[in-house]
């Protein structure tokens, strides 16, 4: 056999042997929940390199804004502390049940991690994780805010929200099939508004909605750690169901502190 058909063997043989991994092998990488030899080392190394450069070297514009600890301490327990957990220790409900299961943010791996690092991972998210991308619903100084707030929660100085979880009862409130204000519950839950707000609004501090009634803010966000959500996530219709939820507990008047 001559060198180039050699050469052409060996080049179909390695298309072949591609082909075969991605229509055979990768398909059973869905179902991989245990760390391969090296594996998580490799992939915290990745994250570190790929965040570095794409990151930059940006400074926290808001790290020594004490308001930005309110905002991100408010965005941070209605996006993240539910995988990440209320004190960043990487126990909150979904933290580990993912695969990857969800980063301590107090272990040295973040604490070493630049603050334009943190910042950029938010912002764009990890594929083949659950970490997901806020681009769409936080505007840089909030993330910004959120990062020092993680910066917080590592020191241990960080003050941190319970939230109420929602009952049964409550749960069952939400049918998307249903009347309106069912549907407008069933967005409630689904959009993850009762993490920050309470399943009834009765979430301690600036985060209660109750005894107010503002869903202009659902589409602009604000600068207390309100995302921002647009159409593509929730519809006109769906928004105008979302206020017929919200009247139902917006005549309550808010606890004290």
């Amino acid at each position: 056999m001559s060198k180039r058909r050699l050469v052409l063997v060996a080049l179909l043989g390695a298309i072949v042997m591609g082909v075969a991994i991605l229509v055979v092998a990768l398909p059973f990488a869905l179902v991989h929940r245990q760390d391969l030899p090296l594996e998580r080392a490799y992939g915290d190394a990745a994250v570190s390199v790929i965040s570095r450069l794409l990151g930059g070297d940006a400074s926290n514009p808001r790290g020594n804004d004490p308001r930005a600890l309110s905002a991100g301490r408010a965005a941070y327990t209605g996006s993240c502390a539910v995988c990440h957990g209320a004190k960043g220790d990487g126990r909150g409900v979904f933290g580990p049940t993912t695969y990857p299961d969800a980063t301590d943010l107090t272990a040295d791996a973040a604490k070493r991690k630049t603050d334009a690092q943190l910042f950029w991972i938010i912002k764009n998210g990890l594929g083949f994780t659950a970490m997901p991308a806020f681009s769409d619903a936080y505007k840089d100084e909030d993330i910004w805010a959120m990062v020092a707030y993680v910066r917080a929660l590592q020191r241990g100085d960080a003050s941190t929200i319970t939230i109420p979880a929602p009952t049964q009862a409550q749960l069952l409130l939400a049918d998307p099939r249903g009347d309106r204000m069912a549907r407008g519950a069933a967005v409630y839950f689904a959009q993850g508004c009762h993490l920050c707000h309470g399943p009834e609004g009765d979430a301690p501090g600036d985060l209660s909605i109750r005894g107010r009634i503002e869903t202009e803010i659902v589409r602009k966000g604000d600068d207390r750690g309100m995302p921002s959500y647009g159409k593509d996530r929730i519809s006109d219709a769906e928004l105008t169901d979302l206020e017929v939820y919200l009247l139902r507990f917006a005549a309550i008047p808010s606890s004290p502190d």
